[in-house]
């Protein structure tokens, strides 16, 4: 591990030209398209919250409102309204998601619900870490930016929580049957990165740095196959893989970026060249096995050796996946200067903008056959909401608009 580095200071290898062409084109990506798209179909006035099921052009298809979704949005909007701009209509929109998150979406033992009405009664039970952490780093994200000591304490409890769950065996692999045989899921490495690095940005503790070291150790020796540049998803509790069936032999892109470029931002900061290599070879391996070589594209899932995965929608384009494939291509790129992460960022970048954005109606379609068309028009549901495209979409831009302000070019 190296000396510690500032994270917002980076020199990317772009031409300044491209440098300031890009940043205006993220930047209005996300200030005139997305977060005003949000800004005006999402916020339910008359109950609270947010919708979560709404359909191209933002009328509302279903009023039942998914809590991991409502935590997210609740984030997003706080860490633009402190990261960006003070601006008050965000950090109302912020503690309007809050508000109705507190009120509801927990049950009576504690932990949150998956999913509610429109009013917030119960509709289906959670059962995975997952909303508890995303519920962590929105109300985390809103109590720093007001001052809220309760609101903090809140945070961190619902994430210690489930902070010892992760990592643990799961009762079925991502995407696929429940087995007998136990499985780690490499998601459970990921969305530890995600809550530990936003509580420790925002109140720095050993723990949450023992969370980022663990994390990145688990990767590393777990998930990695260093021989064949892929990260497996779902792994034995030892590590050992499981080829003998489909479930052990799934590669997931998209996943293996997410973490990869937060690898990235945790090499960053603590200077650690070693884990930042290895961050930049799970993005090259990821991009290596998921592009389409015939359509465009990165696929949702491919297998290890070529054979069928379970899910039918394995050779989709899914939009959250190329939003991650944005953020780690061009960070690995600015990062380490490699050429083969120039040319991939500048491949996703090319075909997400060519084939993601809706002209008509703004914001990003979510699912897309595997030729490019689309197969899906709704804007949000219970997956799709006001998080995985901002965020990349801000975190391009501010890393784009860090390297003009230190370009001595």
């Amino acid at each position: 591990m190296g000396k510690e580095t500032d994270p917002n200071r980076i020199q990317c290898p772009l031409p300044r030209e491209e440098v300031l062409r890009l940043r205006e084109h993220y930047r209005a990506a996300l200030f005139e398209d997305c977060i005003p798209w949000w800004e005006k179909h999402s916020p339910d006035r008359e109950q609270g919250g947010y919708y979560s099921c709404l359909e191209r052009d933002g009328r509302v298809y279903c009023g039942d409102k998914f809590v991991w979704m409502l935590g997210r949005q609740v984030w997003m909007f706080s860490h633009l309204y402190a990261c960006h701009e003070p601006r008050p209509e965000w950090l109302e929109l912020a503690r309007h998601g809050a508000r109705f998150l507190l009120d509801h979406a927990f049950a009576p033992e504690g932990r949150p619900y998956f999913r509610l009405t429109r009013q917030g009664r119960p509709r289906a039970h959670g059962g995975n870490p997952y909303t508890e952490c995303f519920i962590a780093i929105g109300l985390g994200e809103l109590a720093a930016a007001t001052g809220g000591e309760a609101m903090q304490g809140r945070a961190v409890d619902v994430y210690l929580r489930v902070r010892s769950l992760l990592g643990r065996p799961a009762p079925a692999p991502l995407l696929g049957y429940p087995l007998e045989t136990p499985f780690c899921l490499h998601a459970h490495e990921m969305i530890r990165l995600t809550t530990a690095w936003v509580l420790n940005r925002l109140w720095p503790d050993p723990r949450w740095e023992d969370d980022l070291s663990r994390a990145a150790a688990t990767i590393r020796d777990r998930y990695w196959r260093g021989e064949d540049r892929v990260l497996l998803e779902n792994v034995g509790p030892d590590g050992s893989a499981m080829l003998e069936v489909p479930e052990g032999r799934m590669v997931h892109p998209g996943h293996a970026m997410e973490s990869a470029w937060m690898l990235m931002e945790l090499a960053r900061r603590r200077g650690d060249e070693a884990l930042m290599s290895l961050a930049a070879d799970i993005t090259a391996g990821s991009m290596e096995r998921g592009w389409d070589e015939t359509y465009g594209g990165v696929r949702y899932l491919v297998s290890l050796d070529g054979s069928p995965t379970w899910p039918v929608n394995a050779d989709m384009k899914i939009w959250w996946v190329h939003a991650e494939a944005l953020y780690a291509t061009l960070l690995g790129w600015a990062c380490t200067g490699r050429e083969d992460l120039a040319a991939w960022f500048r491949r996703v970048h090319d075909y997400a903008f060519n084939h993601f954005p809706d002209p008509e109606h703004g914001e990003w379609y979510p699912y897309l056959n595997r030729d490019g068309s689309v197969v899906f028009t709704a804007k949000a549901n219970g997956s799709k909401g006001c998080f995985h495209l901002p965020r990349m979409l801000f975190r391009v831009y501010q890393l784009l608009d860090r390297s003009v302000c230190f370009s001595s070019g």
